[in-house]
């Protein structure tokens, strides 16, 4: 029975859950809460479904029977054969023999004497010729020691848990963004690194959630997660939720952030001829990251990035700068770039169709946006590196120049801006879209040069020359 029922349970659960759930030795007839139990009987399902913890349940017997199945076999065999022969000889002896004595007697004055001589011979002489026909010999001896067992079939209803889609993913935890500031200065106003750090976390966590590439696990929840399996292991959810126990994925990747320089810091300048100040904001930020193999701790990618925000004009008015929106415009920089690098070295913007000029692209969500120009690319074949044996990746030659027109939550759509572009005969895959590139004013050449992957993105600073705008507290 015990056997059984394991048996059921690893062909649903795997042998862990098997011996995690079936420890028990059962028997034909048990005592459970004083009481006899038949293993036919319904009671015995039920004390069952509780002794497993809800793994099993609906248990019935669909047949038993005694079997004597062989233990050892101990065979002995013996085989030998004699042909005719023949037994011939003779035989020819004699045998002599001889005895002599000599006897002599005296009794007062009178003697006598007396001799003898005696002798035998014989002889014996013959021949035999025996003949003994085949004979052959074949003994066998075989035991055989039996033994008795049950052979049980057994049906029940097995718990199980079964993970989603997105489980399969790669698994990527985000971890808090390092910094060696307690605060930052912006504008006005002191922010807290932990809210930075939050935010940042925040952010890129929903950017990698958009690109349905990555299973993003979240480890600030350990506490409500631990709560709903001490309710569970309590026994008041679920006999049938146990199931849920011990499937918590370990992650594939780590991302550490790091914030190396943030600040809008307010400079001021007293005027010589009046007792007014001068006042303007200049600052940016300076922000890194890692992604590290969580099994063997390799550095996989790191990449650094530098944001420049726009200087204010010094102004005796009373300048003023509203830190928090600009952190966050900071922060959705940060996450746009972060999460496009981890793409682009993972799974880059790859072209699915192509018809004429409009393209379908295999990514979409807020991490495409409308109207963005990438530069794209024709891959080639593999390219092994001789020295190391190590692949480095497709070859791939610039191609064109493509504009993102539409974007769904799973897929956008495009089209190529250069005329001429051959796509007849498009092999899925065949084209990948890389760095964003500036618009392309229209009249104006193409230039279809591939930037460094490792370029450092830097927002640029408004034009000194350009028209006042019609609101900005900055002016």
């Amino acid at each position: 029975m015990d056997s059984a029922i394991r048996s059921a349970i690893e062909q649903v659960n795997g042998k862990s859950m098997a011996s995690g759930s079936a420890s028990l030795d059962y028997t034909a007839q048990l005592h459970a809460n004083g009481q006899q139990l038949d293993v036919h009987s319904s009671q015995f399902a039920d004390w069952l479904s509780s002794q497993s913890h809800g793994v099993v349940s609906r248990f019935r017997i669909l047949s038993q029977q005694q079997v004597n199945q062989p233990t050892a076999t101990d065979e002995q065999h013996l085989a030998a054969s004699q042909g005719e022969s023949w037994n011939k000889g003779s035989v020819k002896a004699s045998e002599e023999a001889s005895a002599e004595g000599h006897a002599r007697a005296e009794a007062g004055d009178a003697m006598a004497s007396a001799d003898g001589k005696q002798s035998a011979s014989a002889s014996i002489t013959g021949e035999w010729d025996q003949h003994q026909g085949a004979s052959q010999v074949d003994y066998t001896r075989k035991h055989t020691d039996f033994a008795s067992h049950w052979e049980v079939r057994v049906a029940a209803d097995v718990a199980t848990y079964r993970e989603s889609t997105s489980a399969k993913l790669t698994r990527v935890v985000i971890a808090m963004p390092r910094t060696r500031q307690p605060a930052f200065r912006v504008g006005d106003m002191d922010v807290s690194a932990d809210d930075v750090g939050a935010q940042i976390r925040s952010s890129l966590s929903d950017g990698l959630v958009q690109t349905h590439r990555f299973t993003v696990l979240d480890r600030d929840a350990g506490a409500e997660i631990g709560q709903e399996i001490d309710l569970i292991n309590s026994g008041q959810a679920r006999l049938e939720d146990t199931a849920r126990l011990g499937h918590q994925l370990a992650t594939d990747l780590i991302v550490i952030p790091s914030i190396d320089r943030f600040e809008y810091a307010r400079h001021e300048r007293q005027l010589r001829l009046s007792d007014r100040t001068l006042a303007s904001y200049a600052g940016g930020a300076a922000l890194s990251f890692r992604v590290v193999n969580a099994v063997t701790g390799q550095v996989v990618m790191s990449k650094a990035f530098t944001y420049t925000l726009p200087d204010t004009a010094p102004t005796t008015l009373g300048a003023s700068a509203n830190g928090p929106k600009l952190a966050s415009l900071v922060m959705d920089s940060l996450r746009h770039d972060i999460v496009q690098a981890i793409l682009q070295n993972t799974f880059p913007l790859t072209v699915l169709q192509a018809d004429g000029k409009d393209l379908v692209i295999n990514q979409g969500g807020d991490n495409v946006r409308v109207g963005t120009t990438y530069q794209a690319v024709t891959m080639g074949k593999e390219v092994i590196d001789p020295q190391s044996g190590q692949s480095l990746g497709r070859s791939d030659k610039p191609c064109c120049t493509v504009v993102i027109d539409r974007v769904t939550s799973t897929m956008s759509y495009g089209h190529i801006v250069e005329d001429g572009v051959n796509t007849s005969g498009f092999v899925q895959g065949s084209m990948e879209l890389r760095e964003e590139v500036p618009a392309i004013p229209s009249g104006k050449a193409v230039r279809t040069e591939v930037a460094s992957r490792d370029t450092v993105r830097k927002t640029s600073r408004p034009d000194k020359a350009a028209d006042k705008p019609k609101e900005d507290q900055n002016w």
